[in-house]
């Protein structure tokens, strides 16, 4: 009826010219409509249908989805409004082909929105399951953070290639064409590649972690960031150390960090002047010390009367204590080395040193006649070259 009028009103094509505004106009507003109903109706939707659930996510999924939705709904009023003006066949073709991509481009959007929020919810649940299964926890968080990286390249690849198919491109031919300058770059890039592999190794099997202080081929000190190249380690003079994934991987690492218990080894040397009984007494003593103090575990002490060494009486202590922290250890060795002193003072026992007594005899000087030497004996005598067969250059 409107386009009646029209065609009455203004002629038939001024007439057609304003059907088809009027017409995209109503799609516009349609569109427009459209967006703030399903902006307005979806959140409420998945909030109503997980509250029957465990899900508690909903705002997540409403995050990820409400963009590339209001995306693809405006995309396709348009392409709605293209189709409604008629235009030219090269044209029209043309708008559909950018319209296809764009709906491709929305679709893939919403993916690489969705990849995150579904690492986070993987993360969780398995965390979860491992907890209540007692099974060794491999996917923690550095390793979430990789996968997802990994997930949105590969997102961004396919929504690569989909789009080269969607304009008529031969995606398998080209990547048959890249296969052989893959293979060159590949040679070219195989240590890069070593350590990248390397670095989702160092993530699954958990060598190291950030904040811990290793130890492995010459290089000692904390690790502050784990990459997909390389590691740098701060040394204990404050140098950053840098350090291929690769090294890390095939190294023996000792993780000092990881302590749940420290051995004390110490040997005690007391002087020689000391009987039996004093060294016995300083060997229990010093055992029962160990035994009540609050940071030694009483079934790991060792004290011994082992040796007697060029200078001193030695006596070997050995137990393990419970104080991971390295501070926390020298401090609780000197607790231990104070009560110790305590133990030897109350017995009257001291800690030798080394000492070296030299022993002097006093030698009298032998008297002038009374020292007696053998007589000289003459030398012999030369003969010349006239008595002995022996040429005189030789005798000379």
């Amino acid at each position: 009826m409107l386009a009646e009028f029209l065609e009455d009103t203004f002629g038939q094509e001024t007439g057609d010219i304003l059907t088809r505004l009027v017409l995209v106009v109503a799609i516009v507003a349609a569109t427009w409509l459209v967006r703030q109903i399903v902006t307005a109706i979806i959140p409420a939707l998945i909030r109503k249908l997980t509250s029957r659930t465990q899900i508690t996510w909903d705002d997540q999924i409403v995050k990820v989805i409400r963009p590339p939705l209001r995306f693809l709904i405006t995309v396709y009023g348009l392409w709605l409004s293209a189709l409604a003006l008629e235009l030219p066949t090269e044209v029209q073709d043309t708008i559909d082909q950018i319209m296809r991509t764009l709906v491709v481009i929305g679709i893939y959007w919403a993916i690489y929105r969705a990849v995150e929020p579904a690492f986070k919810i993987l993360f969780h649940v398995s965390r979860r399951t491992m907890r209540e299964s007692a099974v060794p926890d491999l996917l923690d968080r550095k390793l979430s953070v990789a996968l997802t990286q990994v997930a949105k390249g590969v997102v961004v690849l396919f929504a690569f290639a989909t789009v080269l198919e969607t304009w008529n491109y031969n995606v398998a031919g080209l990547i048959a064409g890249l296969g052989i300058a893959g293979a060159a770059v590949a040679l070219a890039v195989k240590d890069t590649l070593a350590n990248l592999f390397a670095y989702f190794v160092i993530l699954a099997d958990e060598p190291l972690n950030l904040g811990e202080y290793v130890v492995f081929d010459g290089v000692s000190g904390t690790v502050e960031n784990i990459g997909f190249r390389s590691t740098r380690i701060r040394a204990l003079d404050q140098s950053l150390v840098t350090v291929p994934n690769n090294t890390i991987m095939n190294a023996n690492i000792t993780n000092w960090s990881r302590l749940t218990k420290r051995r004390l080894n110490m040997t005690l040397g007391i002087e020689y002047k000391n009987s039996p009984d004093k060294v016995l007494s300083v060997v229990q003593g010093i055992r029962k010390m160990l035994e009540n103090h609050e940071l030694v575990q009483s079934d790991s002490v060792v004290v011994q009367f082992v040796e007697f060494n060029s200078s001193s009486l030695d006596i070997m202590i050995i137990c393990f204590m419970d104080v991971p922290d390295w501070g926390d250890f020298q401090a609780a060795k000197q607790d231990i080395n104070l009560r110790i002193m305590d133990i030897l003072a109350e017995r009257g026992v001291e800690v030798a040193f080394p000492t070296r007594t030299l022993f002097v005899n006093e030698v009298g000087v032998l008297e002038e006649e009374q020292a007696v030497f053998p007589p000289l004996e003459p030398e012999p005598t030369v003969g010349t070259a006239t008595d002995s067969p022996v040429p005189s250059d030789a005798a000379n």
